[in-house]
C-alpha cells in the first residue's frame, strides 16, 4: 500500500504558500530532520521555514501510528489530524467543529513539482461547512502537495514546488 505521509529523514519539502493574512508569496520549507520508529508507529522532528519578508523558524513533530498521521503544527491552520490509516475513500472523521472525509484515493494532481497520480482528496467541512472548506491532495511516496482553504476568516492556496534533501550547510544549523 502507498504511503501518503512518508516519514523520510533529511529530506527537506518547499512549498508555495498564498494567503489573504499576508501580501505577496511566500515559501515553506519543510525539513524532516529527524525520525524515530518506535512500536506504536514513526515520529518525526520537523523544522518550518517560512519567508516571506522576514523569516520565521519553527520546530514541531509529525507522528505516524498505527490509526492517524498527527502533525502538531503546520502551514495553513497549525496542527491536525491529517488522516486515519490506512486511508480508504469513504472514511469520514470529526476533527470538531470541522467534518472531514476522504473523498477519493484516484486522484491526478499537477503541481509546480511534478504531475502526481492516485492521490488521496480529503475536503474538510470547516465548522460542519457553515465557515468554508479545505481541499487537500497527499501524493503516495510523496505527502501534502496542495491545499486549496476557503473560509469565513482567511483564504489559502498552498502547492508543493520541490523535492529534495536538506542542503549540508543547514543541516548544522
Amino acid at each position: 500500500m502507498a504511503d501518503y505521509f512518508p516519514l523520510k529523514e533529511k529530506t527537506r519539502l518547499e512549498y508555495s504558500y498564498e494567503s489573504t493574512e499576508f501580501k505577496g508569496l511566500a515559501r515553506v520549507f519543510l525539513d524532516f530532520l529527524k525520525v524515530r520508529k518506535n512500536k506504536q508507529g514513526e515520529n518525526a522532528d520537523v523544522k518550518m521555514t517560512f519567508i516571506l519578508r522576514d523569516t520565521c523558524v519553527s520546530e514541531y513533530k509529525i507522528s505516524k501510528t498505527k490509526r492517524w498521521v498527527v502533525t502538531a503544527d503546520g502551514l495553513v491552520i497549525g496542527g491536525r489530524k491529517e488522516f486515519p490509516r490506512p486511508p480508504k475513500e469513504g472514511i469520514e472523521w470529526i476533527e470538531s467543529p470541522d467534518i472531514c472525509r476522504i473523498v477519493s484515493m484516484n486522484e491526478k494532481v499537477k503541481v509546480k513539482a511534478g504531475k502526481f497520480s492516485k492521490c488521496m482528496k480529503i475536503v474538510s467541512r470547516l465548522s460542519g461547512g457553515d465557515s468554508g472548506k479545505s481541499v487537500r491532495y497527499y501524493a503516495p511516496n510523496i505527502g501534502y502537495i496542495l491545499e486549496n482553504y476557503t473560509a469565513e476568516d482567511k483564504d489559502c492556496w498552498v502547492e508543493l514546488v520541490n523535492i529534495g534533501k536538506i542542503p549540508e550547510d543547514e543541516k548544522k544549523k
